[in-house]
């Protein structure tokens, strides 16, 4: 990277409009490396081995509160300073935990505890807030014979909320979530390639979980991976769309929120959510309000990364966004 570009580049639709995410222009002004205050070692934004920010960051990034606990397995593969995995690390130090497989926690007799993976047997967010949802498989997801979703899913899947006949005309009980009674104590994701990813879940400490299947939303990730469609997210993005997920299904989308727009999630979520708008304040940012923003500063390192490189580099150009849909 030497100059930016000088041609103009072609229309296309900025992911992150009219998201909460605070001013990372912050990020361009700093100059030179710190040294991490537990490692020692020279880092320019955060340590990405202690998940800890260095020099001024420290008193300048936003933090983000969770409803729940994330847990992310790191395979030992993965290059520490290319995960964005860490951005979640860093920015929820009180709700995030990284573990390189195979040093991972046991976690078959912990309850509430569900692996965000799309196993065969895979609910949706909204099946485990107890709303009657279906799955439109369809041709078997478009695989060929003998395949499944656990093992190559390569078709974008909506979901249909499906009323029972006898309860057409009644209205059905909801009920009440709050941060102690939500369905998910805790939410592990995989952070790995594909492959890798299939190795780690035949861990029999794994393989038990309760597995979760999120939306389909295009990956604005910028890092190219062979032969996954353009769905494949990022790690901090799958865990900012099963947040999002979660948030809405429990506690509604507040009706003047438009930092869903141009996420290109598949429209199955926008019509699951549509029931569940809520007209209240657009300043409202309670923890349990209904969905404004409130984890949108995940994204805050990722976001001025995606700036950063569409600086440099045409988005049309790029193969990561020229991937299958």
């Amino acid at each position: 990277m030497s100059h930016p570009l000088e041609a103009p580049q072609r229309t296309r639709k900025y992911p992150f409009v009219n998201m909460r995410i605070s001013d990372h222009t912050i990020l361009d002004s700093i100059e030179g490396r710190h040294n991490c205050k537990l490692c020692n070692r020279s880092r320019k934004f955060f340590c990405y081995s202690c998940y800890t920010p260095v020099g001024e960051l420290e008193e300048l990034l936003p933090r983000v509160e969770l409803p729940l606990r994330i847990d992310i397995i790191k395979h030992k593969k993965e290059i520490d300073g290319k995960s964005t995995a860490v951005h979640a690390a860093v920015l929820a130090p009180e709700h995030v935990r990284i573990h390189t497989f195979p040093d991972i926690p046991d976690y078959r007799q912990e309850p509430g505890v569900v692996l965000i993976f799309p196993s065969a047997t895979a609910l949706t967010v909204p099946q485990l807030f107890e709303r009657n949802i279906q799955l439109q498989i369809g041709d078997n997801y478009g695989l060929p014979k003998g395949h499944h979703m656990g093992t190559m899913l390569r078709r974008r899947m909506d979901e249909v909320e499906v009323q029972e006949p006898h309860l057409k005309d009644q209205e059905s009980p909801k009920k009440t979530w709050n941060l102690e009674n939500l369905p998910i104590r805790r939410a592990v994701f995989i952070d790995s390639t594909w492959n890798q990813s299939r190795g780690i879940y035949a861990d029999e400490r794994i393989r038990s979980l309760r597995t979760v299947v999120l939306q389909n939303r295009l990956s604005q990730f910028w890092r190219h991976q062979r032969g996954s469609p353009r769905w494949y997210l990022a790690t901090i993005e799958a865990v900012h769309q099963f947040l999002l997920e979660v948030h809405i299904n429990a506690w509604g989308l507040n009706s003047l929120y438009r930092g869903l727009d141009n996420l290109e999630i598949t429209e199955g979520f926008y019509q699951l959510a549509a029931p569940l708008k809520i007209d209240t304040s657009i300043e409202d940012m309670d923890r349990v309000s209904p969905y404004n923003g409130q984890y949108d500063n995940l994204l805050f390192f990722f976001a001025n990364m995606y700036d950063l490189i569409h600086k440099y580099y045409d988005h049309n150009d790029l193969i990561s966004y020229r991937r299958p849909i």
